[in-house]
């Protein structure tokens, strides 16, 4: 990341020091102060600056948000934990790096210390002083730096004093957004999603749950334990959530136009910061109350229950996705729309969806996923793009995909839905245009391109970086070097050469992707001689690339880099087809190497006037080989004899001639001389 430093180990034994002034202690974790995915440390500031300070390391396995750190590094807000640094730290227990995220230690606990406990609820005279203003003021402060929160939940609020006066907001940076909220904090369409898919959202989504969270404080209770995630969409589908969760707990009358607006299912009517804000300063406003789904007059049955609405019907398909093709494909949906629902558009629209998903691949299973998909899409447009076992919003597509990846699970599903266009029919099936769905619909046009290039530097691998700008290099040769920027990549392959098999190549699909996506400068000629099937080529293609980065980014010598590179370089060497050439190379390579420089490495083994002559001398000797080969022959044939003989008697015929040329010379400069 582009706060990575160094880090080093610290004064006190075992300890580890980010940026030379946080000292992290892994001896004493702090389970107290831990996120779902990041466990607590305690730290210390090396300057003395007086400040209680804990550090939360990050699992390996999920992507943070670095952006998200970058933007609230030194926000001080009222309502929420002050983030002091960030960083990469080789941590010792995981033999590897990690990210170390640096926060100002609350002196008081979390409000609710584990699931299922209980607590002193806050009495609802002081809900808007001690809650509603801080938290608010807080998710307005960085909604201006561009960052919603996403992990406003019950568990994860802190008194920040030990009077119990100030509350605050924990962390929000260790996890994809809105990962650890249980469902019930997520708006509808966010919660049918995985919560690797649920996007960075908008401010409105965190002031969704933080209406559920004050429901909670008043109550004294998480109102949300013991909700299920497929229950809590079912409820929200049924009815609303304002329903299905105010009975959790009594809503003092001065809090009902509060909750009631953050609450709203529709986001265009949920309230925003702007209007929570206004109400904060004694306006009254009306929230406007959703709509419920139109519901059948018969219900459609399927694996055992009832359903009567299109949203709750694709839920029910969405999550049985194996089952769900036999009553599309036979003509039970549509004759339901049509009769039950009585809504011939919809049906129209299922019958067009199987006919062109039948259409576009020839492969059954595919055939038949397509079908669901597009036909998920015609019952609730709002819900999130589900294709098997992946659902997700187009926000949340390439945290989900680098999710995927990193925790060992196939690409197949995200790469058969750029395949498939189903982004656009997703966008399509809005019934609306703005200009985010624009955006996202010339993005996933280019990622589409991307996948259907099968050169190293494109493919799956970089529609992974082009959709995730902080997600480190997945490489398996440098992943536990965690690199995030361009400038960190060979720095991280010269720590790591010495403890790799030199006939291993410094470069891989991913590499080749990383360096396509962050080298923003014009590389077309090295990537297409790194994919040349012609050894050769793709070793000084490969070559070149890496020369060109030290060339431009540093560092100044990459001795054990060089090292490694110079066992991928026999096919150059015999590229060379003079001898003398090859025993010259084979001189010099090893002194480059101890320079560890590798653009003059490129440009002794890529020098063309050097690969000219070599070529022309080639030629010659080709040349040469070929008339003594026909000499050869001609000895064998006996022509070689009777051409010696006609060259000896050319020769005294020639000597004849210049006798007799002669005398008559000498006899005409005698006749001049008489004369």
């Amino acid at each position: 990341m582009a706060n990575q430093a160094p880090a080093t180990a610290g004064a006190a034994s075992g300890s580890v020091v980010l940026r030379d002034r946080f000292e992290i202690d892994p001896a004493k974790p702090l389970p107290d102060l831990s996120s779902p995915q990041a466990v607590a440390y305690h730290c210390e500031d090396r300057r003395g600056a007086g400040r209680s300070l804990m550090a939360l390391i990050c699992r390996p396995d999920l992507p943070v948000r670095a952006g998200a750190m970058r933007s609230l590094k030194g926000v001080q807000a009222g309502g929420m934990l002050h983030l002091i640094d960030y960083g990469v730290v080789d941590w010792p227990s995981a033999n590897r790096r990690l990210v170390a995220v640096v926060y100002e230690r609350p002196a008081g606990s979390r409000v609710i210390k584990a699931p299922s406990t209980r607590f002193d609820p806050i009495p609802e005279n002081q809900i808007i002083k001690k809650v509603i203003k801080p938290l608010v003021t807080a998710l307005t402060e960085i909604s201006t730096r561009g960052v919603t929160h996403r992990a406003v939940r019950l568990d994860n609020l802190f008194w920040f004093d030990k009077t119990k006066e100030r509350l605050c907001l924990g962390d929000c940076t260790t996890a994809p957004p809105g990962f650890d909220n249980p469902a019930a904090y997520e708006p509808v369409d966010m919660a049918q999603a995985n919560p690797e898919g649920r996007g960075q959202g908008y401010p409105k989504d965190d002031l969704y749950a933080l209406g559920l969270t004050v429901v909670s404080l008043l109550t004294g209770r998480d109102i949300t334990e013991g909700w299920t995630t497929d229950a809590v969409v079912r409820a929200k589908l049924a009815q609303s959530t304002y329903a299905a969760f105010s009975s959790e707990g009594r809503v003092p009358l001065n809090l009902i136009e509060f909750v009631r607006g953050v609450l709203c299912d529709d986001p265009k009517d949920r309230w925003d910061l702007e209007n929570v804000d206004l109400w904060l300063q004694g306006r009254r406003l009306t929230p406007i109350q959703t709509k419920p789904a139109r519901r059948a007059q018969r219900p459609f049955k399927f694996e055992g229950r009832e359903i009567f609405t299109m949203p709750e019907l694709a839920h029910a398909m969405a999550t049985r996705w194996d089952l769900a093709a036999a009553p599309i494909l036979d003509g039970r949906l549509e004759v339901w729309l049509r009769r039950g629902l009585e809504d011939n558009e919809s049906a129209d629209a299922v019958a067009t969806s199987i006919r062109m998903a039948q259409a576009q691949s020839n492969d059954p299973r595919q055939s038949s996923d397509l079908t669901i998909a597009r036909v998920l899409i015609v019952l609730d447009p709002r819900a999130p793009l589900r294709y098997r076992e992946v659902r997700t919003t187009l926000d949340g597509f390439g945290t989900a995909m680098a999710t995927a990846l990193m925790q060992g699970r196939p690409l197949r599903s995200y790469a058969e839905i750029l395949s498939r266009d189903l982004v656009k029919y997703w966008i399509e099936g809005q019934g609306m245009y703005n200009p985010e769905l624009g955006h996202f619909e010339s993005q996933f046009k280019d990622l589409t391109a991307n996948l259907s290039t099968p050169m190293m530097g494109f493919g799956i691998e970089r529609c992974l970086y082009e959709v995730n700008e902080n997600l480190h290099c997945q490489s398996p040769l440098i992943e536990g070097e965690y690199v995030t920027e361009i400038r960190e990549l060979l720095p991280a392959l010269d720590r790591i050469a010495a403890r790799t098999d030199p006939k291993t190549k410094p470069m891989d699909r991913h590499i080749a992707a990383f360096i396509n996506v962050k080298w923003e400068r014009d590389t077309k000629v090295q990537f297409r001689a790194l994919n040349d099937p012609d050894p050769q080529r793709a070793a000084i293609g490969m070559l070149s690339l890496l020369a060109i980065l030290q060339w431009r980014l540093g560092p100044p010598a990459l001795h054990g880099l060089s090292g490694w590179l110079g066992a991928q370089l026999q096919p150059i060497i015999e590229s060379f087809h003079g001898r003398t050439r090859r025993k010259e190379l084979e001189r010099q390579i090893p002194q480059i190497i101890r320079k560890g420089m590798l653009p003059e490495l490129y440009n002794l083994l890529d020098d063309q006037e050097e690969r000219a002559k070599d070529v022309e001398g080639f030629a010659w000797a080709r040349a040469e080989y070929s008339a003594s080969t026909q000499q050869l022959k001609a000895l064998e044939t006996g022509r070689i004899a009777r051409d010696e003989q006609a060259e000896m008697q050319g020769r005294q015929a020639a000597a004849m001639v210049s006798m007799v040329a002669a005398i008559v010379s000498i006899g005409i400069v005698l006749v001049m001389r008489l004369f």
